[in-house]
């Protein structure tokens, strides 16, 4: 444990070199798939992450 604590520092200490993946689902476009997946089941989707979630809140389109 104590060895990924110190992966995780190391990480979040990275950031302010232009380190990102610390945000995963920024990383990999969780909002992207949300709108496929949701445009293609006309917004009846049970995968997506709900309006007014955490989720939703904490991950924005770039």
């Amino acid at each position: 444990m104590a060895g990924y604590s110190e992966l995780q520092q190391a990480e979040l200490a990275a950031e302010g070199h232009g380190y990102t993946a610390t945000r995963h689902q920024h990383e990999v476009g969780t909002s992207y798939f949300d709108a496929v997946n949701s445009t293609t089941v006309a917004g009846h989707a049970s995968t997506t992450a709900m309006e007014e979630s955490a989720e939703s809140a904490q991950f924005h389109a770039t």
